[in-house]
């Protein structure tokens, strides 16, 4: 049975399927999903989905995308939902210079921020990172020696950026659908990922992979043919 690590279910063109979803990912011999939250609103939605749907499991926190919507004061009161059951991680964190750089300080102190809760929790974090691979590295470097867990999910970094993460205890990786674009520009990264660091994920409904590319957001589990993706 597999377990996909990363999968946003809770858009309402997915909502109004799920139960046609979720039979599907069974099907394709997934067993559990984790829905990562990427605000203090989409965590709650995410704890409301695990308690209604056995198979679902909850990562909690703010993705760097929507800093500049919160003040710090949010991940106080996402800590207090960390105490539910179905919470496994701390997530989708990181640090994203693709859309904006204007909040990269405050995405900074946020990931650092969220990373101490996750250790004081003794939680796995759940880490976003495009077009800042090398940033998002040293910071976690710098908790080494903490007890710190984690996923770099949709790993696109390069091979010096991949050693560092493979010397750091309970790090792991994972890649999406993306690696089927000819626009991937690292395969040999992907060569050298060992099997033991590596988890499997979605990232759906986002970056479905060659022939699902540029479908309608609900092609999880491939819709037509009840594959796995």
């Amino acid at each position: 049975m597999l377990t996909d690590t990363h999968a946003h279910l809770y858009y309402p063109e997915i909502l109004e399927k799920l139960d046609e979803i979720l039979n599907r990912a069974k099907d394709s011999g997934i067993e559990r999903i984790i829905v990562p939250a990427v605000d203090l609103t989409s965590s709650m939605k995410v704890l409301e989905l695990s308690e209604k749907y056995e198979m679902i499991y909850a990562a909690l926190g703010v993705h760097p995308g929507d800093v500049s919507k919160n003040k710090p004061d949010v991940i106080d009161k996402i800590e207090k939902l960390l105490s539910h059951e179905k919470v496994v991680a701390v997530g989708e964190i990181g640090l994203d210079y693709y859309w904006d750089t204007s909040f990269v300080n405050e995405q900074k102190e946020f990931f650092r921020l969220q990373i101490e809760m996750a250790i004081s929790h003794s939680l796995p974090v759940v880490i976003h990172t495009r077009d800042s691979t090398g940033d998002a590295v040293s910071i976690v470097e710098s908790y080494s020696g903490k007890n710190l867990k984690g996923q770099f999910h949709c790993f696109t970094g390069n091979e010096i950026e991949l050693d560092k993460i493979l010397n750091m205890k309970n790090m792991y990786i994972s890649y999406c659908g993306n690696i089927t674009y000819k626009s991937f520009s690292s395969p040999e990264v992907i060569v050298k990922s060992p099997l033991d660091r590596l988890l499997s994920e979605t990232d759906s409904p986002f970056l479905p992979p060659v022939p699902y590319r540029g479908k309608k957001r609900t092609f999880i589990y491939a819709e037509d043919s009840g594959e796995n993706l």
